[in-house]
C-alpha cells in the first residue's frame, strides 16, 4: 500500500532531548557543535536518552473499560482528561498527550540510532556488543510503542493494508526529511528483526541500576510480550518468557501481601516501583500528571472494581486477599498506588519543578501471563492453567484446573447455578476474526481477568481490548452511554495535529 511523506518531529541524538518543552522546533536549525560519541563509554552514555520520558498509560486508562463517569459533583483539571474518556480527537500537547508520546519516542529512537551508528564508526568492538543489543531492543521498543498508540492492533488479515508509522534507522542528518508510514506489517516485521537481532547480543549485559535498562530478563520480556502481539509463533512467546521467568516464576512473582508493612500510599508506590523488587524487570522514569488525575470526575468506581478488577471474583468463587486494601477519594474513585507522583525539584528557591513517576515496563507477572495466553492460543490448556495458578496462588488462592477454570467462566446454566460466579463484564465476546471454540474462549476470559487485574492503573487493558475487538461502553452522566465498537477505527489514536499539518501531507488514520 502506498502513503504518502511526512516530515517528523525527530530530534538529531547529539541534541538534547526534549522535557515538558514542545518539540515542534526541533528541526528549526541545525546544531553547529555535537557531541562526538568515540568511546565505549560515550555509547553507553547516550543509551540513558535511549528510553521513552512520556508514556500513554493516563490515556490508555481513560480510553479503557476501566473508568467510569462519577457525576458532575466533580471536576476534571485537564481537557484531555475527558477527550480521552470520549474518545475523541485529542488536542493538547502536554506531555500524557499523543503529541507528547509521538516526539519524545522518536528522540528516543533517534538516541538509539546514534548508538548504532557510534558502534559501527567503532568498528563494532566486542565490548560495545551489548550496548549493540541494547539500542536495537530500545529503537524497537520506541517504535512498538508508536505502533500500540496511534495504529490499530496487528492482524494477520489486515496488517498489510493498515497504516503503520515511519521506522526510523538512522539519525537525521539534515533538515527537512520526510517519512514513508509504510503499513503495519512492515512495521511489525522491522520490529521483529531489531529484536531477533539485539537477543544474542544481550547475553550477560550488566548495568550499575539493571531494571532501568534492557537487561537480559527485560529483553525477553519485551520479545514475549511483542509476540504474542504479532501471534506468528506462540513457541516463542512461550520460549522467551520462560527465558526471562523461569518454569517455575513463584520465587520472584510480585508478593503484595508482604506490602502490609507500609502505612500509606507513597511507601507502597515506592515498593512497588523499588528497583530491587524482582518482579520489576524493566523500570522507565516518565514525566506524567497521572497520579494528580485519579481523585477526579472519571475513575475506577467500585462497581467496576467489584465486576472485573481486583475485588472481582476469581475461580472457587474467590476474592483476592492480596487486594484487601484498596485506596479511594471519598468513596468514588478507587486506585491501588502503584503509580504515585515523585517531583524533581528543578529551582530550590522558587520549589519549582517537574512531576515523574517510575513506572513498571515489564514485569514477571504480566510476562507469565503473557505465556499463559501464548499457551491458551496453542490449546495447551493444562500448561495454560500450571501458569495461571501460579499467579491466582501468589494473590492468594488456590491452584485450579484448566476444567474448574472453564466452568467459571461458562455461562450459566439455570437458576441453580452455583452463586456467585464470574461477572458478565469479564465475558466480553472477542471480536478478532479467529474462531475460538468453547474452552478456548472461557480460557481467554480467564487470562483477560488476570491482565486486567495486574495491568490496573497500567494502560495494559487498552491494548487487550485492541487486540481482542472488545467493545467499550462509557456511561455519560445524566446522558446516554456512549459505545467504542469492535473494530472502530478511533482505536488507532490520531497523528498529531502539528505532524498532519507539516510539509509531507502525512496521512490521517481514517475515521
Amino acid at each position: 500500500m502506498k502513503t504518502k511523506k511526512n516530515l517528523l518531529y525527530i530530534c538529531a541524538a547529539a541534541t538534547a532531548i526534549c522535557g515538558l518543552a514542545s518539540c515542534n522546533d526541533f528541526l528549526d536549525t541545525m546544531p553547529d557543535k555535537r557531541t562526538e560519541i568515540n568511546t565505549p563509554e560515550k555509547v553507553r552514555d547516550i543509551l540513558v536518552s535511549a528510553y521513552p520520558t512520556f508514556t500513554s498509560m493516563p490515556m490508555f486508562e481513560y480510553m479503557s473499560d476501566n473508568y467510569d463517569d462519577n457525576g458532575d459533583l466533580y471536576s476534571y483539571s485537564y481537557n484531555q482528561v475527558r477527550e480521552f474518556y470520549y474518545w475523541e480527537e485529542l488536542v493538547e500537547t502536554t506531555q500524557d498527550s499523543p503529541s507528547g508520546i509521538w516526539s519524545d519516542a522518536y528522540g528516543a529512537i533517534a538516541a538509539a540510532n546514534q548508538a548504532l551508528v557510534s558502534i559501527e564508526e567503532l568498528g563494532n568492538p566486542e565490548e560495545c556488543m551489548p550496548y549493540k543489543g541494547e539500542a536495537l531492543l530500545c529503537r524497537a521498543y520506541g517504535h512498538f510503542v508508536l505502533a500500540n498508540v496511534f495504529c490499530m492492533a496487528y492482524n494477520e488479515a489486515t496488517a498489510s493494508e493498515n497504516l503503520g508509522i515511519p521506522y526510523i534507522t538512522a539519525p537525521e542528518t539534515s533538515v527537512g526529511v520526510a517519512y514513508d508510514r509504510g503499513t503495519l506489517q512492515e512495521v511489525y516485521e522491522k520490529i521483529d528483526a531489531d529484536i531477533e537481532a539485539a537477543l544474542p547480543l544481550i547475553e550477560g549485559i550488566n548495568f550499575d541500576v539493571p531494571a532501568y535498562h534492557f537487561n537480559e530478563k527485560a529483553a525477553y520480556a519485551f520479545a514475549a510480550r511483542f509476540n504474542l502481539f504479532y501471534g506468528k509463533d506462540y513457541d516463542k512467546v512461550i520460549n522467551y518468557a520462560t527465558q526471562a521467568i523461569g518454569e517455575d516464576p513463584t520465587s520472584v512473582l510480585r508478593d503484595l501481601s508482604g506490602y502490609s508493612k507500609f502505612t500509606n500510599t507513597e511507601e507502597w508506590g515506592r515498593g512497588y516501583v523499588d528497583q530491587d523488587e524482582p518482579a520489576n524487570l524493566l523500570l522507565t522514569t516518565n514525566y506524567s500528571y497521572y497520579p494528580r488525575l485519579a481523585n477526579q470526575r472519571y475513575g475506577i468506581t467500585e462497581s467496576i472494581l467489584r465486576a472485573s478488577l481486583v475485588w472481582s471474583y476469581f475461580p472457587g468463587n474467590n476474592l483476592l486477599p492480596v487486594y484487601d486494601r484498596v485506596f479511594h477519594y471519598e468513596y468514588r474513585s478507587y486506585f491501588v498506588p502503584k503509580i504515585i507522583e515523585f517531583f524533581e525539584v528543578t529551582n530550590p528557591v522558587a520549589q519549582t519543578g517537574q512531576i515523574h513517576i517510575v513506572l513498571p515496563v515489564f514485569t514477571t507477572d504480566e510476562t507469565l501471563l503473557c505465556r499463559a495466553e501464548a499457551h491458551i492460543l496453542k490449546k495447551e490448556y493444562d500448561a495454560a492453567a500450571t501458569d495461571l495458578s501460579y499467579w491466582y496462588q501468589k494473590k492468594g488462592i488456590e491452584a485450579h484446573t484448566a476444567a474448574e477454570i472453564i466452568e467459571f467462566y461458562d455461562e450459566p446454566t439455570g437458576e441453580n447455578d452455583e452463586t456467585p460466579r464470574c461477572n458478565p463484564a469479564n465475558r466480553t465476546p472477542l471480536n478478532t476474526g479467529v474462531a475460538y471454540d468453547h474452552d478456548q474462549t472461557c480460557m481467554l476470559y480467564a487470562v483477560l481477568h488476570a491482565r486486567r487485574t495486574e495491568g490496573i492503573h497500567e494502560g495494559l487493558r487498552w491494548l487487550d481490548i485492541k487486540r481482542y475487538g472488545l467493545t467499550v461502553t462509557h456511561n455519560i452522566h445524566n446522558g446516554e452511554p456512549i459505545v467504542l465498537e469492535a473494530n472502530d477505527l478511533r482505536k488507532a489514536v490520531q497523528i498529531p495535529e502539528e505532524v498532519l499539518t507539516a510539509p509531507g501531507n502525512m496521512t490521517p488514520n481514517p475515521r
